[in-house]
């Protein structure tokens, strides 16, 4: 009973991340065994769900200047166009009435629950492109957490007077090569100056951290979570870390370590 409420876990959170963007070939493959498993369940399961939750989403947000992705706004048209809305119909209460159902039934509460949180963490990052927009971070976390066999998680150490406070921590998994930063505390930084950048420390692959990706920080009173982009495949990730550098980042840093996340705690000195 526990095998199956863990695995029926695991296939909501991919389900749900399928509704928002292409899964990944390991990703689908486990969505594909697992549907086979619960026939209970489709593909399609938070597609109508999904659409309504973006266009609530899309309206109240201040970056909504940005186009959306054809895929997406396709999905949001046959949607709508599906459900047969008569003029007459409040479109609010029709809304309400999707989700009311959806939440009855039990099984979907969880998966539901995730993509919500997709509006509720609101990340002040700037990305490139609307599908690296902070929207979708909190669900591919949560389904990184539920999916990866060998996650590791450690918390992050100050290693300056002006980081003792930042709290938060972060997730790796060398199988799915992926991982998240959650912090909050930050100080902000001027993105034409500098950008924060992270490191992966692989010693037994590579001499040198490995590049993790830069990200900017414009507001410092919110909780961020920040996707971790190695440059290179890791092998054995044994720790994190932080640093300040030029636009764009550096190969090989040379600059101070702001923030670290190693596996045990660091010896306090005096």
């Amino acid at each position: 009973m526990v095998k199956e409420d863990t695995e029926k876990q695991i296939l909501m959170n991919l389900l749900a991340l399928s509704s928002v963007e292409p899964l990944s070939d390991e990703d689908e493959h486990q969505l594909s065994h697992l549907l086979s498993q619960y026939p209970e369940f489709s593909r399609d399961e938070f597609e109508k769900t999904t659409a309504l939750s973006q266009i609530g989403f899309y309206l109240r947000d201040h970056t909504a200047h940005e186009k959306l992705p054809n895929e997406l706004r396709n999905k949001i048209l046959a949607t709508y166009e599906n459900s047969k809305l008569s003029k007459k119909n409040n479109f609010s209460l029709s809304i309400f009435s999707v989700l009311l159902k959806a939440f009855t039934r039990p099984s979907y509460a969880w998966g539901i629950t995730a993509m919500l949180m997709i509006g509720l963490s609101y990340s002040m990052i700037n990305f490139k492109t609307y599908e690296n927009n902070y929207r979708y971070l909190p669900l591919k976390k949560i389904v990184l957490q539920n999916t990866a066999d060998d996650l590791m998680q450690y918390p992050w150490y100050g290693k300056t007077a002006d980081f003792e406070n930042v709290k938060g921590d972060m997730i790796w998994s060398n199988q799915k090569q992926k991982g998240f930063i959650k912090i909050s505390g930050m100080p902000m930084n001027d993105p034409s100056q500098n950008q924060y950048q992270i490191w992966i420390v692989d010693p037994i692959k590579y001499q040198n951290p490995v590049d993790g990706g830069v990200f900017d920080i414009t507001k410092s009173d919110r909780e961020l979570i920040i996707p971790i982009n190695p440059k290179l495949p890791i092998s054995n990730a044994r720790g994190f870390a932080i640093t300040l550098e030029q636009p764009g980042g550096v190969v090989l840093s040379s600059q101070p370590l702001l923030l670290t996340a190693p596996k045990e705690r660091p010896k306090q000195t005096i």
